[in-house]
């Protein structure tokens, strides 16, 4: 155990902040889809197709992939999933009127990275989080793959938080 744990060349990711605001419903994700509004990169060289490969929502909203938005899409406009990586320390609702202002930048190589991810509804957020892990040897990466799968299952439970377990969240 101890070459498992002691290995300086693993570490777990970690979810360091999850919240959600009162629009956070079950129906609001599957409805909304998710379209990813880009800014930074985990490791260099990594486009929005590579990010967002084998990334997807919620198997109880149907476990859509994450697709970039669409080259006609306004950045800030509609529904979707903003992520910033290497950017701002903390998520903040600018992220949906402003993504460009928290910053945003691609990770040195070997470097670990960050990402702020911020769920919006035009200029609303929905749910918020970040993630800090190992860094990303590339497209294709397990290790990243897999740190945020876990960023996304937080964010987006099949029950909001903030509703007691005996009604809502439909």
């Amino acid at each position: 155990m101890t070459g498992f744990f002691g290995s300086a060349a693993f570490a777990f990711p970690v979810v360091s902040y999850v919240d959600q605001t009162s629009l956070y419903k079950p129906s609001v994700i599957s409805a909304g889809g998710f379209n990813v509004e880009l800014r930074g990169a985990p490791a260099p060289g990594m486009d929005a197709a590579a990010i967002v490969a084998g990334l997807h929502g919620p198997a109880w909203a149907g476990g859509a992939p994450l697709s970039p938005l669409p080259a006609n899409a306004a950045p800030g406009k509609g529904t979707r999933l903003v992520l910033i990586f290497n950017g701002a320390s903390a998520p903040s609702e600018t992220a949906c009127t402003d993504a460009a202002a928290l910053g945003g930048a691609e990770a040195p190589q070997g470097a670990p990275f960050r990402v702020i991810a911020v769920y919006c509804m035009s200029d609303r957020m929905v749910a918020r989080g970040a993630l800090s892990a190992d860094s990303v040897q590339g497209p294709g990466d397990e290790n990243y793959r897999a740190a945020m799968q876990s960023l996304l299952a937080a964010m987006f439970p099949p029950q909001g938080l903030n509703i007691s377990p005996f009604g809502g969240g439909i």
